[in-house]
């Protein structure tokens, strides 16, 4: 085995250690935990840095094995169907990994990204007025969200290289709209329209804020890692 794998198996423990102590720091903050499941997941924070660092490939398997790792130490898994298991799980864990795959978006000018920020603001926005009832408070948060959403736009312009983690972060919530609407279904049909709706607003809380932490996080500590003078391995 080459030098250069080894290395990269290292850090590849290293981030998964990592994964595994944020996961059960979040799991003991319960503001952090959603009432029927999902939560803000800190502990991607360590598999996108992992593929930024190694390689999408590599970030993937970091996932993937984080994954597998939290089954062995005996985090919570929720099984009701193997379909059910790589939406919730396997695809958005993998697809996280796969962040820096998604570098091609470096290129993007700023009113794409300002304008898919935009897009995604509206319709969280659009989903508080639903849910919280079409009242001025629900305006305000709905406005609160498109703003803040702008905001971050208009940071990524500077850093657009991180824009992927606003890719992987859809992906993940279709996962899990997916799998809500069909698995997770209470009291309604799977794939009926109620479900749909409650699978979308449900689903997108969580998966707003970790992505917004996220887009925050992940820049600063990859600017540490280069100017530490650590080298990008792929």
């Amino acid at each position: 085995m080459k030098n250069g794998q080894i290395q990269k198996i290292a850090y590849m423990a290293i981030y998964m250690a990592l994964y595994v102590v944020l996961k059960m720091v979040g799991n003991l903050i319960p503001i952090l935990q959603m009432p029927n499941g999902g939560s803000i997941e800190l502990e991607l924070i360590p598999l996108m840095i992992a593929s930024y660092h190694l390689g999408w490939k590599y970030g993937a398997l970091c996932g993937l094995a984080s994954f597998v790792l939290t089954i062995a130490l005996g985090f919570p898994v929720y099984f009701v169907h193997p379909i059910q298991i790589v939406l919730d799980y396997v695809l958005p864990i993998c697809s996280v990994g796969m962040v820096s795959l998604f570098k091609p978006f470096i290129h993007a000018s700023k009113s794409v990204v300002v304008g898919v920020l935009t897009v995604i603001g509206l319709c969280a926005g659009y989903a508080v007025y639903v849910s919280y009832g079409k009242n001025i408070q629900s305006i305000l948060i709905a406005i609160g969200l498109v703003v803040v959403l702008v905001l971050l736009g208009i940071f990524l312009t500077s850093t657009k290289e991180h824009f992927g983690i606003v890719v992987v972060m859809v992906i993940k919530y279709l996962s899990t709209v997916l799998s809500g609407a069909y698995f997770w279904a209470d009291g309604v049909a799977a794939g009926s329209l109620p479900a749909w709706t409650f699978s979308l607003t449900y689903n997108l809380w969580y998966n707003l804020v970790t992505m917004m932490i996220c887009l925050v996080v992940v820049p600063i500590l990859m600017s540490r890692i280069h100017m530490a003078g650590i080298r990008v391995l792929h």
